[in-house]
């Protein structure tokens, strides 16, 4: 690749700001605010059941990029919320099955709304075709990014 990547690595980096400042930012449910983590939770059961299929800790640590164990603690924490239950697998004795509550739901549905009402703000003075673009190669992007369980899904630290 010849391409000068700094611009692309400095993008990168401001963009993380979005995620640190916002764990707590994009919904709040009355008093109380909901913790990006979740928020990726909700989605993961949400995305599965969109798709049709019975969702597990497995599609969360894909969906956060995040290990078993750590999406097993996401889950606890969901769970506790009231965000979504565990039902037996119809998959496989050994699994168990995630499901949105009417709470998980809801949250979903503000969560989308509120991402889409910030993005729209951040891009009203864009050309449409421009954000078309902007999203393609972003997604392309993602798509092609390793993930944490797999060879090289974080950037190498410094001096390694």
């Amino acid at each position: 690749m010849r391409a000068d990547l700094s611009v692309l690595d400095d993008a990168l980096i401001r963009l993380r700001r979005l995620w640190s400042a916002s764990r707590t930012r994009f919904v709040e449910d009355g008093a109380t605010p909901v913790e990006m983590s979740s928020l990726l939770v909700v989605e993961a059961c949400a995305r599965g059941a969109a798709e049709g299929r019975e969702v597990a800790v497995g599609d969360v640590a894909r969906l956060a990029d995040v290990t078993a164990s750590t999406a097993s603690r996401l889950v606890d924490r969901a769970e506790a919320a009231g965000l979504l239950r565990r039902a037996p697998s119809a998959v496989s004795a050994r699994r168990t099955a995630l499901e949105l509550t009417p709470a998980g739901s809801a949250l979903r549905e503000r969560a989308v709304a509120a991402r889409l009402s910030w993005l729209a703000g951040q891009l009203e003075d864009w050309d449409p075709a421009d954000v078309a673009l902007l999203g393609g190669l972003l997604a392309r992007f993602a798509d092609g990014l390793d993930p944490v369980d797999g060879a090289g899904g974080a950037p190498p630290a410094p001096g390694s």
